[in-house]
């Protein structure tokens, strides 16, 4: 089957008030992606054999620290793995084939990762070599941010080679704001999405991912978040999760972070917030609705940061930081907004906030004695920041660029001041 993928780019048309005219027409210019497939009995065929470390890291989608290791998820590819006891000197110890791999969580040496529509688990007593444990099957969805497919959804795409088209389409058309299929051919207006996270009785050690992660583990039990759907899976045998139940939480949903007994699930629209003290049985206790925009959230001391980004297809042209009192989960409460430029991913650790900004770097504020945002105290404006793993018990930060810019590691002192230790490149 032949498919072209248009990414559909919003025209003058649909932003003046001429358009809303009985009948009219403009020539739009789309970006095209002619996406390259693969069947579904080709990638369960998958051989997971640990290639060599050599293997550089081209299309980087997410990262994950757990240990001694830093994990670095390559879009479709698989996951590059990094010795990084020494964060001065990380070392390339392996690649571990993925295809369709994205959403990553460790506990206890088991390694859990997202294959287009499976969950798959690997043995990671020895990190340099982790070993398939088994494969949870037909957990994701098809055409959800796991899993790409064509039309017929028997086949799933694995990257993509672009050019150019031109169509002549109607500024009347009511399909311009959401993604739909038209033939053969599916339009967007998300260009990221197409360019560009045992013994029994024994206390977990799990990993940590950044503020934009889709997997979590609490409580014992791995969650994942697609674009609608919050899934639980049991670790009763953690070599075999088990999917025991599906919540239905709406579109946009981004981001997951898990605080004592809660799940706090940044969407487009506003932050879930669900109790866990049954883990397998996610209660929701409230959300907090706010304006159309990209919304990673992570919480400390009960205070909830979130980032509000308005740029791109996330809705406004709005850019905040909210701060909200979430002592009673059932009930948040805003308690500062605060206008930004390019936030995205953020960390927290003391009385110190960790902000990336895009163009504008990795930034550093100051949090007062009630958690509330203070000044501007640092800021790396060298480096493209993304995400960001703030490692509280050794004070270390790992910055997520976007795009092409990498990965850079800091120290830090509790006074917020950032020494750069190491950087990681990728492949041009």
């Amino acid at each position: 089957m032949t498919m072209r993928l248009l990414l559909l780019h919003l025209g003058l048309c649909f932003l003046l008030s001429g358009c809303l005219q009985d009948e009219c027409a403009d020539t739009l210019t789309y970006q095209a992606f002619q996406p390259v497939l693969v069947s579904a009995a080709d990638w369960r065929n998958t051989d997971f054999t640990v290639k060599s470390a050599t293997v550089a890291v081209c299309e980087p989608s997410g990262f994950y620290a757990y240990g001694d290791y830093l994990f670095v998820v390559d879009r479709n590819e698989g996951v590059h793995i990094y010795d990084n006891h020494d964060n001065d000197e990380p070392v390339a110890v392996g690649f571990l084939p993925v295809p369709g791999g994205q959403g990553i969580a460790v506990r206890n040496d088991v390694l859990y990762l997202s294959q287009y529509l499976d969950v798959v688990a690997f043995d990671l007593s020895k990190p340099s070599t982790p070993t398939l444990l088994s494969r949870t099957e037909d957990v994701f969805e098809v055409y959800s941010v796991f899993a790409g497919t064509g039309p017929a959804g028997d086949e799933f795409v694995v990257n993509y080679v672009p050019s150019l088209e031109t169509m002549e389409v109607s500024c009347t058309d009511l399909r311009g704001g959401e993604d739909f299929w038209q033939d053969d051919l599916v339009f967007t207006l998300d260009a990221s999405r197409f360019t560009n996270n045992y013994a029994p009785g024994a206390p977990d050690r799990v990993g940590q991912g950044g503020s934009l992660a889709r997997f979590t583990i609490a409580r014992s039990t791995l969650y994942a978040v697609d674009d609608t759907r919050l899934r639980t899976f049991s670790l009763a045998d953690p070599t075999s999760p088990e999917m025991v139940g599906e919540i239905e939480l709406g579109q946009g949903i981004e981001t997951i972070f898990p605080y004592e007994d809660q799940l706090y699930i940044g969407s487009t629209t506003g932050v879930h917030i669900y109790d866990v003290s049954n883990p397998l049985v996610p209660d929701h206790l409230s959300t907090f609705e706010h304006v159309l925009s990209c919304d990673p959230v992570v919480v400390q001391n009960d205070l909830a940061y979130v980032t509000m980004w308005g740029g791109s297809t996330c809705g406004s042209q709005d850019d905040r930081l909210l701060i909200l009192d979430v002592s009673n989960p059932r009930q948040p409460v805003e308690l500062q907004s605060t206008v930004m430029q390019q936030s995205h991913g953020l960390g927290v650790d003391g009385d110190r906030l960790y902000l990336c900004s895009g163009s504008d770097g990795l930034k550093v504020y100051d949090l007062d004695e009630r958690g509330l945002l203070g000044e501007l105290i640092g800021q790396r404006s060298d480096f493209n920041a993304k995400d960001v793993i703030v490692r509280g018990d050794r004070q270390e930060l790992i910055v997520f660029g976007w795009g092409q810019a990498g990965i850079r590691q800091y120290d830090y002192t509790r006074a917020g001041e950032l020494s750069p230790v190491s950087e990681l490149t990728y492949c041009q």
